[in-house]
């Protein structure tokens, strides 16, 4: 049964899924670390199952996977696990698979948690549900979603059917959507940007500087363990990032100062980059270079009085490190 603990937040058994992750390894260490007993969920076990943690396997995930064991004891259900990448992600194949892991997936294992009595379920987001339009203000928690890939309509469905489930159930849910994150082990653009920086070539992205918000992993499982453990979360969508916003260049340079590189940024026009990439076919590319994304955290801020641990600099500083 959860429980109070001496600070008067929430604690107990907590599942999470997708703990051998990238996400999910951060989130489940930060949990155990503030003194939750912890079930690291995955697909497979494998050798996992000989460390000092405790797993537990539930297999593939979708409308029909099998809660039942995962799910024994369990106080509050931390849902990092999903499908986030594909070859071709915009083919009609690829968006049925988003919508049968992430929000299919999704649904079943809150309806699941639900029989199950689990008193709060929260859900790892993404602010794509906004969309990537440029835009003269930061995103709040109040603007409508307007999702412009399949991924992002699969994340915002799952949103849409946890609130549903719980609705009816009566089970807490927390909703946090985060922005790109970078740290250690990060897939994606950041490891792009390292592996750039780290040839010592010029790089084309001097006119990358509109602003971004980013969060670094250390920041994203603070988050996470507030989003299971604080009375004031239940109910409640945030977003959340750094303390700091930055830019593309930005980021670059301090990846740059991270690994104690001289890193020269070209001025090449935006312009001119977005034909050449729009050309390659890689449009979503451009944007995420080129394009403003911030987001306002000023929710999570007064509501949990949150305050993200780790600056900017020093979470590029960690994540570089752990590259080398």
């Amino acid at each position: 049964m959860p429980r109070l603990n001496s600070a008067g937040k929430f604690s107990g058994r907590v599942l999470v899924t997708g703990a051998t992750g990238f996400l999910g390894r951060a989130v489940a260490d930060a949990l155990e670390s503030a003194g939750h007993h912890v079930l690291r969920g995955t697909r497979l076990v494998g050798e996992r199952a000989r460390d000092r943690h405790t797993w537990v396997r539930y297999g593939e995930i979708g409308p029909q996977t099998s809660w039942d064991d995962a799910l024994d004891g369990v106080a509050t259900v931390v849902h990092l696990a999903g499908l986030a990448h594909l070859p071709d992600e915009q083919t009609q194949s690829a968006a049925e698979a988003f919508k049968r892991v992430n929000a299919e997936g999704t649904t079943a294992l809150a309806k699941a948690a639900a029989a199950k009595g689990v008193r709060r379920f929260v859900l790892m987001s993404s602010v794509l549900v906004h969309g990537n339009a440029s835009r003269v203000r930061p995103f709040t928690e109040g603007d409508k979603e307007r999702p412009e890939t399949a991924y992002a309509q699969s994340k915002l469905d799952a949103e849409l059917g946890l609130k549903a489930v719980a609705g009816d159930a009566g089970m807490e849910w927390v909703i946090l959507r985060p922005p790109m994150v970078y740290g250690s082990g990060a897939r994606g653009n950041f490891r792009r940007l390292v592996g750039l920086v780290a040839t010592g070539l010029p790089l084309p992205l001097g006119c990358a500087t509109a602003p971004r918000r980013f969060i670094g992993i250390d920041n994203l499982a603070s988050a996470a363990v507030e989003a299971v453990t604080h009375p004031g979360a239940a109910d409640q969508t945030f977003l959340i990032g750094d303390a700091e916003t930055t830019s593309t260049a930005g980021l670059i340079r301090l990846i740059a100062d991270a690994l104690d590189r001289h890193v020269s940024l070209l001025p090449v026009p935006a312009a001119f980059l977005r034909m050449a990439f729009r050309l390659l076919g890689k449009e979503r590319d451009a944007a995420r270079l080129f394009d403003p994304l911030e987001v306002d955290i000023g929710h999570i801020r007064a509501q949990l009085d949150w305050v993200p641990p780790v600056s900017l600099a020093e979470g590029v500083r960690r994540a570089v490190a752990s590259e080398g």
